[in-house]
Order: structure tokens, then C-alpha cells, then sequence
């Protein structure tokens, strides 16, 4: 998994690879649709959005071979019609945890994942995470609140809460290590297998937002949260307001993920503002938007989008609500921005596609199923493979490839 990369090959392949791009062609060549994921090779970014219907869960293996787990949850319960729409995926035998741990052993050969991260509370984003962890030890670990877990709390499921915190509390003991998320920091998440510094000035991630305090883009924080419960004395805010963001950057290949960060806030001066809008505008335009809180409408506002202007926007879905004509109006409208984008649904329902196909949005949507985004070495281009989520043979149903300028 950690192979060496070597300098000399690792150049050959970059160049040539361009040079295919340039001429019409694609990052790796041939027709792959039909066949299996060809799985990371040293210098790739892959980005695995893994759909079960009833969570949301990221898998990232690093241009080194570092991975990283960013949030894997599981929805117990759902309200009428949502799992006739949206049925949990490859089947509702098993919990969503469980898939997402057999996935990720088909990716990687070792049993330990060197990141796990936690951008919220909510429990499609951590109630899998213990099933995942029993293939896998994580060895290392932060969450947008440590150490002031459970400030502002407000709407958080007790028992998945209180599962988790008994798990962490036993990885901790098995030698799990956890410090706090450093906003504004710059490769606090960083690559854990690159001794030779390959990928130096060419790599990083960018600590965005957590807990309602977000980066000003510069050497400062802003402690919206804070500034918001003094101006209107409110003791509690949404969880999804405290999601944490980060931003990955690889050559010109740059990816935005956070939670399920929204909401309105009150700044210091009374005033309203858009957190949401702020935060895009620190993060500033990127090639890969993780669409914030599942594209909800009250999400992916226009601010925001406007600042990000992403080529792809990956949206996770186990309800309906979360496929709608007003984010995806706002998602692909050339008065947010210029350029073609694509949205990519883990699962689009049959009347969702009609509603799309007739207010003309269809032609904008990747087919459903697994996105994995497969950077190519330097980060100049990548590709989305789309599998298929419906058995585990990953298998591909769909390939589009994007250059990153």
C-alpha cells in the first residue's frame, strides 16, 4: 500500500499523462466501463464517496498512501416513503458502518487507517464508524469539538452520541491519539508516508472551520459562534452550524468538504450574515465541492456557490428532500458562476430524474452509484468513476474526465 514512489517514474508518468489530456485523451486509457475500479497507484489523490442510502461516509487514500476516514454514519430511522425512494444500498441487510468497512478492505491491504475525522455529531455522519473499526484501527483522530465536546449542543441523538463516546473512549485506550482540530492550521492533517518530501510545496490541507470558528484567510481566526451567542444571548446552536471544513490541495486540484455546515448567524456588530457564504469565501474556488448538508435547501446558498464555482459537486443522499430543484437550480446557474459543472447523487429516485429531465437539469447529473474522484500524479486533471452501489463488485457504470484549469 505505502509503496515507494520513485522520482524519475513518478515525472515520466505526470508528463505523459498530459501529454495523452492535450491530445484528447484521458488520464488512464482505455474503455474502463464495465470492468472493475482499477484501484490507487503511488501519486494518485483517490477521493472514495461511498452511497448507502443511509449515511454519509468519505474514504481518502493520499498521493502517499496516507488514508484518512472522514465521517461514516448510519440513519436507523426515516420517515415514511424515504426507504421505498432512497433504499439503504447494497441492501438493508447489513448497517451502513459494515459496508462502508468491506468497502474500504477491497481498497487497502493493511488494517490500520491513518486518519479518522468527524466533521459533526449527527448520526449519519458517526454511528457507522464503530463497524467500521472492527476491521480496522484508526491511529489518528479529531472532531471539530475536542476539547469542549458538547458546547453549544443542541440537536444531537443521545444514544448514537453516547455509543460513540464509549467507542472513542476504548480506541483512545488502545492507543488511539487524539488532539484538538486547529482551525486555520496548514498540514495538521498532512502525509504520514512521504519521507523523501516528494510532495512538499505540491500537497496540503487546509484546516477551514469548527465549532462555529472559521479561518479569515489570512493569520486570524473568527469566533463566529461565539460572537453569535453574545449578541443574541442563545446558549445553543444547530450541530450542522459546527461542522468542521477543510480544504485539500494537490497541483491545480483543489476539494472543499464540510459536514453539514450552514446557517445564519448574528456578528458582532447585530447584524445577520450567511456563515455558510463566509466560509466559502475563505475557502475560495475549488475543482470538487462536497455539497454542504446533503444539499438541503436551506444549504448551498448562493454565496456560497459563487464563491467555490467547483466543476463537480458530490452530494450524498438517503432522502429525497435532499434532491431538489431549488439547490440544484442554484448548483448549476451560469449567474453563480461560468464553466460546466456536474452533480454527482449517490442515488437519484425515478421522480426525481423526470422532475429534474423537465425543468432541464438532468443533462448536469452523473450517473448514481459510488463517486470516486482519482486525481492523477502532479494534479493537473482527474477523473470521476462512478460504481456501481447495488453489489460489491465495483464495478464501473460511468467515467468523466476533468481537467483541474
Amino acid at each position: 500500500m505505502h509503496a515507494k514512489l520513485d522520482r524519475r517514474n513518478f515525472i515520466i508518468d505526470t508528463l505523459g499523462a498530459a501529454a495523452g489530456l492535450a491530445a484528447g485523451g484521458c488520464v488512464t486509457c482505455g474503455d474502463e466501463v464495465g470492468r472493475t475500479y482499477p484501484g490507487w497507484r503511488p501519486g494518485e489523490l483517490d477521493i472514495h464517496f461511498i452511497h448507502t442510502g443511509t449515511s454519509e461516509n468519505t474514504f481518502m487514500i493520499l498521493p502517499d498512501g496516507t488514508t484518512m476516514l472522514l465521517d461514516c454514519g448510519h440513519v436507523k430511522r426515516r420517515a415514511p416513503g424515504y426507504a421505498e425512494a432512497i433504499p439503504p444500498e447494497p441492501s438493508g441487510k447489513r448497517r451502513a458502518g459494515e459496508w462502508v468497512r468491506r468497502y474500504i478492505e477491497r481498497l487497502v491491504p493493511q488494517r490500520e487507517i491513518d486518519y479518522l475525522m468527524v466533521s459533526h455529531w449527527h448520526s449519519d455522519h458517526i454511528a457507522g464508524i464503530p463497524d467500521v473499526a472492527e476491521s480496522f484501527r484508526f491511529l489518528n483522530y479529531y472532531d471539530h469539538q475536542y476539547p469542549n465536546v458538547g458546547q453549544y449542543r443542541r440537536d444531537v441523538d443521545a444514544k448514537d452520541f453516547d455509543t460513540f463516546q464509549k467507542w472513542l473512549a476504548s480506541a483512545l485506550k488502545d492507543g488511539m491519539k487524539r488532539e484538538p482540530f486547529k482551525v486555520g492550521a496548514k498540514n495538521q492533517i498532512r502525509l504520514l508516508h512521504d519521507p523523501a518530501d516528494y510532495y512538499k510545496g505540491v500537497f496540503s490541507i487546509r484546516n477551514l472551520a469548527a465549532n462555529g470558528v472559521m479561518w479569515d484567510g489570512k493569520d486570524g481566526l473568527i469566533d463566529v459562534a461565539g460572537e453569535h451567542v453574545k449578541a443574541t444571548g442563545e446558549k445553543t446552536i444547530r450541530e450542522n452550524a459546527l461542522s468542521s471544513a477543510v480544504r485539500i490541495r494537490y497541483g491545480g486540484f483543489t476539494y472543499y468538504t464540510g459536514g453539514d455546515l450552514e446557517g445564519d448567524f448574528v456578528g458582532a456588530d447585530g447584524k445577520k450574515f450567511s456563515y455558510e457564504a463566509r466560509v466559502g469565501e475563505v475557502t475560495g474556488p475549488v475543482v470538487v465541492c462536497k455539497t454542504n448538508h446533503h444539499s438541503f435547501p436551506a444549504a448551498m446558498q448562493d454565496g456560497f456557490i459563487k464563491a467555490v464555482k467547483p466543476q463537480l459537486f458530490l452530494s450524498s443522499s438517503w432522502s429525497p428532500n435532499q434532491q431538489n430543484i431549488l439547490s440544484l437550480r442554484r448548483m448549476t446557474s451560469r449567474e453563480n458562476y461560468d464553466g460546466d459543472r456536474v452533480v454527482a447523487y449517490g442515488a437519484i429516485p425515478e421522480f426525481k430524474m423526470r422532475q429534474f429531465a423537465q425543468n432541464g437539469l438532468a443533462n448536469f447529473l452523473a450517473p448514481a452509484g459510488h463517486a470516486v474522484v482519482k486525481v492523477n500524479p502532479g494534479g493537473f486533471a482527474f477523473r470521476l468513476y462512478t460504481l456501481t452501489s447495488h453489489d460489491e463488485s465495483m464495478r464501473i457504470v460511468g467515467i468523466r474526465d476533468f481537467l483541474c484549469c
